[in-house]
């Protein structure tokens, strides 16, 4: 009546500029399922740059949508740590030890970004365990005498059994 109340036309107007800015943040999460982790870490950036331009969302949404934007990248990561180190578990030759050596240092950088996303417990002591394993086992067999197993000089004792 003196100008106190707003028309009803902003306030819908208001609401509808909310929703599409809910759309638009929603489709740049769907855009990071089933991505790599520099794509997921790119689409991430984008997110943020989009949350800190945008004024009408509340406080609560853009919470949600950093946490949601977090989760995902964790788990871009943790696939690729995890798809990494089986394909170094599969490297056991003494021949692949490099190619292995190598698969293991990458994994164990995408390793360190799960960890700084706040990936689970359970899963990072999972990969530890698994590395420890991957690094103590195979590439052993070695065909020259060594400080744990020196040549045998003694001379063979003949077999009686047979005489």
């Amino acid at each position: 009546m003196f100008g106190i109340g707003k028309p009803s036309g902003s306030n819908e107007q208001k609401e509808q500029q909310i929703e599409q800015q809910k759309l638009a943040a929603r489709q740049l999460l769907q855009s990071m399922h089933d991505t790599d982790p520099v794509t997921a870490a790119q689409i991430a950036e984008r997110i943020k740059i989009f949350l800190q331009n945008d004024k009408l969302l509340d406080f609560q949404i853009r919470q949600k949508i950093t946490k949601r934007m977090r989760e995902l990248e964790c788990e871009a990561n943790m696939r690729t740590a995890d798809r990494l180190l089986h394909e170094a578990a599969a490297l056991m030759n003494v021949s692949e030890l490099r190619e292995r050596g190598q698969k293991l240092a990458e994994s164990r950088r995408y390793f360190a970004n799960v960890c700084k996303l706040g990936g689970d417990d359970v899963w990072r002591n999972a990969y530890r365990r698994l590395c420890e394993t991957i690094m103590m086992s195979g590439g052993v067999a070695f065909d020259q005498p060594s400080r744990a197993k020196p040549t045998d000089l003694a001379p063979k004792a003949p077999n009686r059994a047979k005489t």
